[in-house]
């Protein structure tokens, strides 16, 4: 970063290190029991939340980018785990959270892993002069409510940033239970 300025990026950049940084310390030494393990009959587990982050992260570096590729799709992480490709864990219902299919932690955090590596960059192209900006065209489900890439840059840190906490909470409870 030497003879730059810092600007906009480099608050979203820093909070996507942060709580990536904080998401692999909660999911160190996690067991498999451990990750499909639901608090309460309608919660998410470890395992499930983990893939809807690294989904946050692939769509919305899809989104600042304007297209592209995915690590979902393109990547072949759809297909690598199983899931129905048009699935981003927004709106699941909890019988498709308790019937997520059974795949290791390892390939879960390689997932949102090489979904990182796609946003990174994203994030690093996004100009001030960009900040305003909308993607309708590509904001499918509801054009006329496409957020701005301001939005969107902020969004990613509050919701992984929560999800984080969530994956640490759920690791308590069940130490607190188990353990």
């Amino acid at each position: 970063m030497a003879g730059r300025q810092l600007d906009h990026r480099d608050v979203t950049l820093q909070a996507v290190g942060d709580y990536g940084r904080q998401l692999e310390r909660a999911i160190e030494g996690l067991e498999i029991k451990e990750a499909r393990w639901m608090p309460t009959p309608d919660s998410n587990h470890i395992l499930w939340t983990l893939w809807h982050m690294g989904r946050m992260e692939d769509m919305w570096g899809w989104y600042l980018r304007g297209k592209g590729d995915s690590a979902w799709i393109q990547g072949g992480w759809a297909k690598r785990l199983g899931i129905d490709p048009e699935r981003n864990g927004a709106g699941d219902s909890i019988e498709l959270v308790r019937d997520f299919p059974d795949v290791s932690i390892e390939e879960v955090t390689g997932y949102w892993k090489a979904a990182r590596e796609l946003l990174i960059p994203s994030i690093k192209c996004v100009t001030a002069d960009q900040l305003g900006d909308k993607r309708p065209e590509i904001w499918e489900h509801a054009p006329d409510r496409a957020p701005t890439l301001l939005w969107a840059l902020g969004r990613i840190p509050v919701e992984n940033g929560q999800h984080t906490g969530q994956i640490a909470y759920i690791r308590g409870l069940y130490a607190a239970k188990f353990e």
